[in-house]
């Protein structure tokens, strides 16, 4: 038994090694299981990286038959929801960290986050087609040592699909309607292509569109319980392969949305519609040398968001955030030392007009360090620092160790700290930001200080012959989390300012388990703890789901068929009323058949029992899609 574990360690060591410094990738995957990238920008089998680690891989995405990031990440570990208060929208949040805590990557380069910019918003689930995403990285817990701004609950990096040395494609179909109610119709296409040109040359090409028809509130249809969307999404990269190790590349995505809901104000009944502009592009260079590799990148995002209204409603702000980006690292290895020295250049920009000249931009500047070093017999120390100077806050430091342990060949135990932070937004820290729609009035503070955390884990991963265990332990403590005190109230107008004001802590428990009960059917559920307390008033956190459980059957009945059932639990949580809303749970069933070699049919029931919050609760910031049938072809090339 342990002469075989240590030829595992050791096949582990060899492919990481391989991966890591430009081996053929497709020899040494066949070494692993599921990797990741985003934990240490280095690959990394998932049970032994340094991070709690969950990959949604593009089977599974397919079979979740998303509308959009939020759908294919929903019952990941660690992920529960939180409301936005507008036309049944909600954000993920992550180890009871809200959504803003939360950074979204494409390929490791962040996109504008809008979620802590634009009031009730959403919008950062939309960057990227589905049908170009070859699997979704979910690390939960702090990564600022190496992402900087915004990654204290985690970090959710969307891996794109690369070219073969054969043209590869998809094209898919997909329609939903409610079986009860009015409204709540979808539809949508994907396609998706990626090939050599010859030369060196590669291309990839993906582009999608998604309808989701509103769906008025039964009580009053004047409103619209969910909102209505219609997007387009389309992305083109081209790669170089110029010499042996080197790489350029450069791509594009544009993307546009509008949303729609019915609201009312006062008596005035409307059409609040949103138009949603995204941009992102970028330049890269990847190459792989002697003992060491290196990536350059040059990326541009951007968000145009723009609101009108019916009826003479006098319509919000539009709105428009940027991100250009330069960042750099290189991995190498010094004996048993895998070093990662990087660095960022970014300058964020928001056009509002809310701002002194309708405009300001701050400049983020990082450095950081990164060590991965064998310590004792199969014990692997991952230790970082970043630092990060902000234009206007000043310096932020973020340190971070992780241990892992291959305790025998089957248990891996794990843990360590990291600290993290989000910078204020520039509506904010600028002392000249006003804010006055809507019946308050908001003012920036230029005294701000970045919302940090502090956070410790411990777990462990064991896997043998069909059943793998999991579980991790979790604390972390939040300073100085930004959020308003009221200044002065004129009338009936509150006066607000921006303010460090808010100190939290979160203690959890993460658990799973997948079990190949027989070759044709598989259990896998997950379920996560939360405790969570603000440490000024010792009141538990809103929004915050006490527990959360997901689960799901998998029954392959021949190699045609698959058929699933699965449900997602959500626990008692605490509103901003001091209420705690009910538990609810939502169940769900699928079968899919494969036609030939090329495609597969997909059809199933989403909210079985036809769970409504609204019945349950009117004070859910949210809403649930009603039972819902649908049906999806997709055919591969």
């Amino acid at each position: 038994m342990e002469a075989g574990g240590k030829a595992s360690t050791a096949r582990r060591v060899l492919a990481l090694v391989m991966l890591s410094f430009g081996a053929d990738q497709a020899l040494a995957e066949a070494q692993l299981g599921d990797i990741v990238v985003s934990a240490t920008l280095s690959e990394h089998e998932t049970r032994s990286a340094p991070a709690s680690v969950s990959v949604v891989t593009r089977d599974e995405i397919e079979a979740r038959n998303p509308v959009d990031l939020l759908d294919a990440v929903r019952g990941t570990p660690g992920i529960t929801l939180v409301g936005r208060s507008v036309g049944g929208r909600k954000t993920m949040a992550m180890r009871g960290l809200e959504g803003k805590h939360v950074l979204n990557l494409i390929d490791g380069r962040r996109i504008s986050a809008s979620d802590d910019v634009v009031g009730h918003s959403d919008y950062q689930y939309g960057w990227l087609p589905i049908s170009a995403i070859e699997r979704i990285e979910v690390i939960r817990g702090p990564m600022s040592t190496l992402y900087g701004s915004e990654a204290l609950g985690g970090v959710v990096n969307l891996i794109t699909r690369r070219p073969k040395d054969r043209w590869i494609g998809s094209l898919g179909i997909s329609g939903g309607d409610l079986l009860e109610g009015e409204g709540g119709g979808r539809g949508g296409v994907d396609v998706f292509a990626a090939g050599p040109l010859g030369s060196g040359l590669d291309l990839r090409l993906a582009a999608n569109g998604q309808r989701v028809s509103a769906v008025p509130l039964k009580e009053d249809p004047r409103y619209s319980e969910l909102e209505g969307r219609d997007a387009k999404l389309a992305s083109v990269a081209a790669g170089w392969n110029f010499l042996p190790g080197q790489r350029l590349e450069v791509g594009m995505i544009d993307g546009q949305e509008d949303r729609w809901r019915g609201n009312v104000s006062g008596t005035v009944a409307y059409r609040d519609a949103y138009d949603l502009e995204r941009s992102h592009g970028h330049v890269s260079w990847q190459g792989q040398f002697d003992g060491w590799r290196a990536q350059a990148n040059y990326y541009r995002s951007e968000l145009d968001v723009s609101n009108t209204r019916s009826n003479g409603v006098t319509p919000t702000r539009p709105q428009n955030l940027r991100d250009a980006v330069f960042d750099a690292y290189a991995a190498i290895k010094l004996g048993n030392h895998l070093l990662t020295i990087g660095g960022e250049h970014r300058v964020e920009t928001l056009r509002n007009a809310g701002l002194v000249g309708g405009k300001d931009d701050a400049t983020h500047r990082a450095l950081f360090v990164q060590d991965e070093v064998p310590v004792a017999t199969d014990v692997v120390l991952t230790a970082g620092l970043r630092a990060d100077d902000h234009e206007y806050f000043g310096t932020e430091t973020s340190p971070r160790a992780y241990l892992v342990w291959q305790a025998s060949p089957d248990l891996i135990v794990k843990g360590g700290y990291g600290h993290a932070f989000k910078a204020p937004t520039l509506k904010q820290i600028s002392p000249n930001y006003v804010g006055a729609e809507g019946p308050h009035t908001f003012y920036g503070n230029a005294n701000l200080k970045p919302e940090s955390s502090d956070s410790f884990e411990i777990g462990a991963d064991w896997l043998r012959h069909s059943l793998n265990l999991r579980g991790v332990l979790f604390h972390t403590k939040i300073d100085d989390l930004i959020t308003y005190k009221l200044l002065r109230t004129v009338g009936p107008r509150r006066f607000y300012q921006y303010d460090n004001v808010n100190r939290a802590e979160v203690n959890g428990i993460e658990a799973g388990v997948t079990w190949q009960i027989v070759d044709n059917l598989a259990l896998n559920a997950d379920l996560t703890l939360l405790k969570t307390k603000d440490r000024d008033t010792g009141k538990e956190l809103t929004g915050r789901p006490r527990e959360s459980l997901t689960s799901r059957l998998e029954w392959r009945p021949g190699d045609a068929w698959i058929a699933r059932l699965g449900f997602e639990h959500i626990g008692r949580q605490l509103d901003s009323g001091g209420q705690h809303l009910p538990r609810y749970t939502l169940w769900s069933a699928s079968v899919a058949k494969r036609l030939g070699q090329a495609m597969t049919l997909r059809a199933g029931i989403e909210n079985l029992t036809d769970v409504r919050l609204a019945e349950k609760s009117a004070a859910f910031g949210y809403a649930e899609r009603g039972r819902t049938l649908f049906a999806s072809l997709r055919a591969d090339f």
